[in-house]
C-alpha cells in the first residue's frame, strides 16, 4: 500500500487506551517511540524538550497517588489507566513555545506508538501539577523545566485499532477568494 495512505489511515484509525495489560514494554519499543518526540518539530527548532520515561512501578504508583490526592476529581483514580510506562514530558519554564513543542512530541509518539503495536493516551493530570513539589522530585523535574504533557503506554487488553468512529466536532470552515 502507498506509504502515505499507511499514515493517513494510522492518523485516522489511533484511538486512546483505558486499559493496559500489566506487562512492560521492552526498552526497544520504548526508545523508538520516544525518538519519534525526539523528531518532532520545535519552535525555531529549539528542541527544549526533556523526556523523563518512568516505567518503574513503584514511582508510577506514587505519581498515581499524588494526583489522586491532589487533584480534586480524581480521589481514587489511577490517572494512568495502569499502564506500565509513562512518558513525561518537560520543557523549559521560559521557552514561550513550551507546549507546543510538547504537543508536537505527543503526537509524534502517539503515532509511532501506534505504529509498532503499542496504545497510548494522553494524560494531563501531571500537567496540573507541574509547579508541585513532591511530584517535580519523584519525576526528577529540573528547577527550569516545566511538566507540560505525559503519555501513558503499553499493550492494549483489547483491539489496538478499534474500529473507526464518525467525526462531528472540530468545525472545518472553508475561507477562499471565490
Amino acid at each position: 500500500m502507498n506509504k502515505n495512505m499507511d499514515l493517513l489511515n494510522l492518523i485516522l484509525d489511533r484511538r486512546s487506551c483505558k486499559e493496559y495489560q500489566p506487562e512492560p514494554l521492552d526498552r526497544p519499543t520504548l526508545a523508538a517511540i520516544v525518538e519519534a518526540g525526539r523528531y518532532a518539530p520545535s519552535g525555531m527548532n529549539r528542541q527544549m524538550n526533556h523526556f523523563y520515561v518512568i516505567t518503574d512501578n513503584a514511582i508510577l504508583s506514587s505519581i498515581s497517588r499524588l494526583v489522586s490526592e491532589k487533584l480534586p476529581g480524581f480521589e481514587g483514580r489511577d490517572c494512568r489507566y495502569a499502564a506500565p510506562a509513562l512518558v513525561v514530558v518537560a520543557n523549559r519554564k521560559d521557552n514561550p513555545m513550551a507546549l507546543q513543542d510538547a504537543s508536537c512530541a505527543m503526537e509524534n509518539m502517539m503515532l509511532a506508538a501506534c505504529a509498532v503495536g503499542v496504545a497510548s493516551r494522553w494524560i494531563n493530570q501531571p500537567f496540573a501539577l507541574s509547579d508541585d513539589p513532591d511530584l517535580r522530585a519523584l519525576i526528577g523535574v529540573k528547577d527550569e523545566e516545566r511538566v507540560c504533557a505525559s503519555l501513558a503506554l503499553g499493550r492494549p487488553v483489547g483491539p489496538l485499532y478499534p474500529g473507526r468512529t464518525e467525526r462531528t466536532g472540530n468545525l472545518v470552515t472553508w475561507v477562499s477568494g471565490q
